[in-house]
């Protein structure tokens, strides 16, 4: 994943009013924002862009947001943080278990979804950093290092020597 201020976002949202709202706080808050208004879009936009994060509104026309976050994981892992109205949750029980990382509830407050957003990067970095050293470990396990030999290796590799 990549530092903050670098990160691409897709916000998928049919009210132009939110999307404009959303656009706005997550550049203020320095990342990349691209827009899709429908799951269809979305789902070609996940596809085009690659983003690193996707703020999916679940009430969507053409394609609701349930099915398009299915649609997107089973191509890419890629977060998603689902929005919905407060009073749906079994839709929000739909888009967790279609695999919606977190949900916030409309209305947010501009410091929630910040916050949300970062957090949710924040676990995806340790998780790429998790499976980096336990690929590292493997490998130097392959060609026969011990423990302590591994451990030295690690060290230099944190120490950038």
């Amino acid at each position: 994943m990549q530092d903050q201020s670098l990160a691409r976002i897709l916000t998928v949202e049919d009210d132009p009013i939110v999307q404009r709202d959303l656009r706005l706080i997550l550049e203020d808050a320095g990342y990349h924002v691209s827009g899709a208004r429908d799951g269809i879009e979305a789902v070609d936009e996940a596809r085009r862009q690659r983003p690193d994060l996707i703020v999916m509104d679940l009430g969507l026309p053409r394609l609701d947001g349930v099915a398009a976050t299915e649609q997107i994981l089973e191509e890419r892992d890629v977060p998603i943080v689902a929005l919905s109205g407060r009073n749906k949750h079994e839709l929000r029980e739909r888009a967790a278990a279609a695999g919606a990382v977190r949900h916030l509830a409309k209305p947010f407050s501009e410091t929630e979804l910040v916050s949300t957003l970062a957090d949710v990067l924040a676990e995806r970095r340790r998780e790429r950093a998790d499976r980096h050293l336990k690929h590292t470990v493997e490998s130097l396990q392959r060609l026969g290092r011990s423990e302590s030999e591994i451990v030295a290796e690690l060290h230099r590799s944190a120490e950038g020597t």
